[in-house]
């Protein structure tokens, strides 16, 4: 069939069948959008190939589009709370790192074959996609035979756990509901009386507030007013008057013993003062931070908080504001109009995507690949394209503005990219495979099926050991740490059936960037070893 000779047209054949074996579900088990390398390995068997320029481009598109959104949460992760259950992550991957090693050295695989197994029975894409670019076409058959149990490994070890560990999975749910109540407490807000003599007459700026908590004076009833008035820096406080302020519990009951007595009474808004969230659009004041812009002394507009993806943070004069950003405001009808026209408010805005930033990012991924680096007692190496576009991708995302450049794109645009790229990836190094397929599964199936079983396993097996009794991790954070480190998505679908809670998943988003980029290094180490 000529039509399939046409290179546009066999791309589209295989994406969509490999679509549709990929929405094929068993249970929890799906291949997802590894149906397309596995439909690519048929039509390459039979001789039908796509050019490398796709190859090439999938890869750069799709490993810098992990850069972009593993950066931020990467850095955030390593400075948080998080390093205990980025450790674990870690660990586990290590532990698959020697295993397949020490396997490639036993049944004498060759760096493809091995790069391969290590990233199928991790169930890593990246891993494939640093394979396939370091050590050839072999990549691929490794990581389709062993695929397929790196994925039911994972859903049935998770299913089983708590049986063979004994796990009370409501008191474990008990367990974290309670730390959660205590470490993470909402924004609330007090109304607090003046009454120490020490600040009557004094200006809000003069008592460094910030120092004893972080709130926000919002606003102020004098003693025998009818309306309220926002709090500026150069507010006097008088006896007597009533403060409404926004912060924490904790934080608020500091700065009511600093203050004065707290007091049931509401200042409510009148008809000259209002509330409003504005959403931040306008690209030309994103990565300023709230004292550049001062809308507290030239607008007489108050900010309360910002709330960013779904978390409200302090509106201390430092925060930087980034695109997407809710911005919750208290001023006059007319100051609040003028400063939802700097804002922006325009939703659209968030889903527009601007080509520049994501073409330098690449170009520079590209020129960082090629640097020489060296390494005492190892010689000279290159990062490569996908070390090299992989680092883009973190700097870029965390410096988040260059002048009048964003490097983040919307989470769909970074979505659409990944997928493409992704799609060209694994179409055409199927392709390239098929050919080739047959010959290796005959010379080393049933040894690579073997050395897959145990890539996936031991590793489990391992990070039970490691984050349930070294790291003392509890059991739901456990689950989450293992399917992060796998970046199996039908292994966290599985922690479902065990908890509706969002503990597994959470931990699973922390160790996820950290999951990524130790495969693409682990693979990287890998092939350099096993050649």
């Amino acid at each position: 069939m000529d039509l399939l000779h046409n290179h546009i047209f066999l791309l589209l054949i295989i994406t969509l069948l490999g679509m549709l074996l990929g929405r094929v579900r068993f249970k929890s088990f799906s291949l997802g959008s590894s149906g397309i390398i596995f439909i690519a390995l048929f039509f390459g068997h039979f001789g039908l190939t796509l050019p490398s320029d796709f190859q090439t481009l999938g890869l750069v598109l799709f490993i810098y589009s992990i850069g972009l959104q593993a950066g931020p949460g990467f850095l955030h992760t390593l400075r948080d709370r998080g390093l205990k259950l980025t450790i674990g992550a870690v660990l586990i991957i290590a532990i698959g790192f020697v295993t397949a090693l020490l396997a490639s050295w036993f049944y004498g695989f060759d760096a493809g074959i091995g790069a391969g197994l290590f990233a199928g029975a991790l169930t890593s894409t990246p891993g494939l996609a640093v394979a396939v670019e370091m050590a050839g076409p072999n990549a691929p058959a490794a990581y389709g035979l062993t695929y397929f149990f790196g994925v039911t490994g994972v859903i049935l070890f998770i299913q089983l756990l708590p049986k063979v560990l004994k796990i009370s999975i409501e008191k474990e749910e008990n367990i974290l509901n309670e730390e959660i109540s205590q470490t993470s407490i909402p924004f609330a807000v007090a109304h607090i009386e003046l009454t120490n003599p020490n600040i009557f007459g004094r200006k809000v700026m003069e008592l460094h507030l910030s120092s004893i908590a972080p709130v926000v004076i919002t606003r102020l009833l004098r003693q025998g007013a009818e309306e309220p008035v926002l709090v500026k820096g150069e507010t006097e406080l008088q006896e007597g008057d009533h403060l409404r302020i926004v912060g924490r519990e904790p934080d608020l009951e500091k700065i009511s013993m600093f203050l004065g007595i707290r007091v049931d009474s509401e200042i409510s808004f009148d008809r000259a003062l209002e509330k409003r969230s504005i959403i931040v659009s306008k690209r030309e004041i994103v990565g300023m931070s709230l004292k550049q812009l001062n809308f507290r002394e030239v607008f007489n507009v108050q900010l309360s908080r910002v709330t960013r993806n779904g978390i409200d943070l302090p509106a201390t004069p430092n925060l930087s504001l980034h695109m997407g950003d809710t911005v919750h405001a208290v001023g006059d009808t007319r100051a609040l109009a003028n400063i939802t026209k700097i804002f922006g408010n325009n939703t659209k805005e968030l889903y527009s995507i601007s080509l520049l930033p994501i073409f330098i990012g690449l170009l520079l991924g590209f020129l960082v690949g090629k640097i020489p680096l060296f390494i005492p007692f190892g010689g000279t190496f290159y990062l490569g394209t996908t070390g090299g576009v992989l680092v883009a991708g973190l700097v870029l995302s965390n410096l988040y503005k260059t002048g009048p450049i964003i490097w983040e794109i919307p989470s769909t645009a970074n979505t659409f990219i990944r997928e493409l790229g992704l799609i060209l990836f694994m179409a055409t190094v199927g392709t390239k495979t098929g050919a080739t397929i047959l010959t290796t599964l005959a010379s080393q199936g049933f040894d690579l099926f073997f050395a897959g079983v145990a890539v996936t396993l031991i590793p489990l097996i391992g990070a039970v050991i490691i984050c349930r009794y070294l790291l003392g991790l509890p059991f739901l954070r456990m689950i989450g740490v293992i399917t992060g480190a796998m970046t199996s998505t039908p292994g966290l679908a599985a922690t479902n059936d065990l908890s509706t809670t969002h503990y597994a998943s959470s931990a699973y988003a922390t160790v996820y960037p950290v999951a990524l980029i130790s495969m693409i290094l682990f693979t990287k180490l890998l092939v350099l070893i096993l050649r």
